[in-house]
């Protein structure tokens, strides 16, 4: 039993340090890139945008972000999985549904920033018109693929979509609605070039943290369940 934990534990430590090796390539590459070609309006040295990426001045910003990314991935969720499940388990369901949700994600996915005006319009200038926006695509998206069996993977492409489809409405909507995507839309109008890079490190590891500790154990659990639905019913 204690061999079995500490090969585990052994296991866990060799598992991170090839998680770490490519971001230390990486990162080190940039640092070394940086110095020699001396672009810093083009390419800041990482350690620049490392200590811009710690201040505290975008942390207002990325909460506001997260809030409503999770929001959204939650009545994506609410939304797309119930209509998944149904495509997984009834073959008419399937035949009526796909081709039809393929269709919307090809009309929507290229013009989804086209509906902005029409958002604009019903909700204003809010975080609301913003949030409409960052779900119609995923809630298609998580319906087709939870659909073909892979609820683990729609639930973590959920999660990037509204996420991805939250920052670049508030790039659209401006610093009126708050967010990070904002305050990126703001430092591309000044050309200051490390802060544009320390948001992307920023959402980078902030996905990557809430995406490994969050959204797979909720995928899990919600996988787990509706593997236990489906051995419940048969259609």
């Amino acid at each position: 039993m204690i061999r079995d934990n500490k090969l585990e534990q052994e296991n866990r430590i060799t598992k991170w340090i090839y998680h770490t090796i490519p971001f230390a390539v990486l990162f080190l590459l940039w640092e070394v890139l940086a110095r020699v070609f001396h672009q810093p309006y083009i390419l800041p040295p990482f350690s620049d945008v490392a200590a811009s990426a710690l201040s505290l001045s975008l942390a207002d910003d990325l909460a506001i972000t997260l809030a409503f990314s999770l929001l959204g991935l939650l009545i994506t969720l609410l939304a797309g999985l119930p209509l998944g499940l149904v495509i997984q388990r009834s073959n008419k369901a399937k035949w009526a549904l796909d081709p039809f949700f393929w269709f919307l994600l090809f009309a929507l996915g290229i013009g989804t920033t086209s509906i902005t005006p029409i958002l604009i319009l019903l909700f204003g200038l809010t975080q609301l018109a913003v949030l409409v926006q960052s779900i119609i695509v995923p809630i298609i998206v998580v319906a087709l693929i939870s659909g073909y069996g892979l609820t683990l993977l729609a639930v973590r492409l959920g999660f990037l979509m509204c996420l991805s489809y939250q920052f670049i409405g508030e790039m659209i909507f401006g610093i009126t609605i708050g967010g990070i995507g904002s305050q990126f839309s703001w430092f591309i109008d000044l050309h200051i070039v490390d802060m544009m890079y320390a948001i992307m490190l920023v959402m980078g590891f902030t996905g990557l943290f809430i995406d490994r500790v969050l959204i797979k154990c909720v995928g899990y659990l919600i996988q787990k369940k509706g593997s236990d639905c489906l051995g419940k019913s048969d259609f």
